[in-house]
């Protein structure tokens, strides 16, 4: 029988004044079972606070609570039409949430599997693909709603988060990488809106990983850099190219002040980091209008 929310929300408050630590021998994965169908609550506190934090809790603790088929079992459940496809090309309703925290769910399967791998490249392929489709097709792309105190929806920094650890995962090859970095270029020129909770800086942070694999050359990253030209320059329709420069600008600072961190440079090297953020501010310059 499936547990109401109230139950699940009563449940989870007691494991989180013990910091989500479970009783001895007791199995968390049906646990996990019990939250999935409640993962797009409207209850902030249940959805974030208690269900998110706890899953990231128990996966990305050092104890090994979960087996290579539970966390394959997971993935499917998260990538599959009543999760991260839940009423997909809706906007502004509460489907958003159902699937921006099942997009959410991936970057903690894929760090468990860098940590130890059980998925294979085929199955990466698979996980890579459903992402990309999501990213076309996903509408309601709101950061903070306000409505009733409904919280985060954050579709694209959850994506950004995504395309982060998939990037980072060995079986990928330099044409995935490139694959990763044409799809934020493709969201970031987004001419219906502009992002203002900081989608920008969260999308810079896969493109540093994408560097950080070391298998782009310096044309491609280049190439790709310059292709953010002609979206920041389109003259019609207006208002709507307005807004697509404006998210074109917001992004490229966001990636130039990236690549400005101490982090970035140990990262990615030196020479590398200081080419990126040269192109960067090049680009920018071009792209000014006054």
């Amino acid at each position: 029988m499936r547990l109401s929310e109230q139950a699940l929300k009563d449940q989870l408050i007691t494991l989180a004044d013990n910091e989500f630590k479970l009783p001895e021998k007791v199995d968390p994965f049906p646990r996990v079972l019990e939250m999935m169908p409640h993962i797009g609550s409207v209850d902030s506190e249940l959805r974030d606070d208690l269900i998110y934090t706890c899953l990231a809790t128990w996966m990305l603790g050092e104890d090994e609570l979960f087996t290579e088929d539970q966390y394959k079992t997971l993935l499917a459940l998260a990538l599959d039409e009543a999760h991260l496809f839940y009423r997909l090309g809706e906007k502004e309703t509460d489907s958003v949430f159902t699937r921006t925290f099942s997009m959410l769910l991936l970057p903690l399967i894929l760090i468990a599997h860098r940590r130890r791998p059980f998925l294979s490249r085929d199955e990466l392929l698979h996980v890579k693909e459903r992402v990309f489709t999501y990213l076309a097709q996903e509408q309601d792309l709101r950061g903070y709603v306000e409505e009733d105190g409904k919280g985060w929806a954050h579709a694209l920094a959850h994506a950004a988060d995504a395309l982060d650890d998939l990037a980072r995962c060995k079986e990928l090859n330099a044409a995935d990488l490139r694959d990763i970095l044409d799809a934020i270029r493709e969201r970031v020129a987004m001419p219906h809106m502009v992002y203002n909770f900081e989608e920008d800086e969260r999308l810079a942070i896969p493109v540093i990983a994408c560097l950080e694999r070391k298998l782009l050359k310096e044309a491609e990253v280049k190439e790709w850099l310059n292709g953010f030209i002609p979206l920041a320059q389109e003259t019609e329709p207006f208002p709507a190219c307005y807004r697509q420069a404006i998210n074109v600008k917001f992004f490229l600072r966001s990636l130039y002040f990236r690549g400005r961190k101490a982090d970035t440079a140990v990262a990615i090297g030196e020479t590398s980091a200081k080419t990126l953020t040269d192109l960067v501010h090049s680009i920018l310059n071009e792209i000014s209008r006054f």
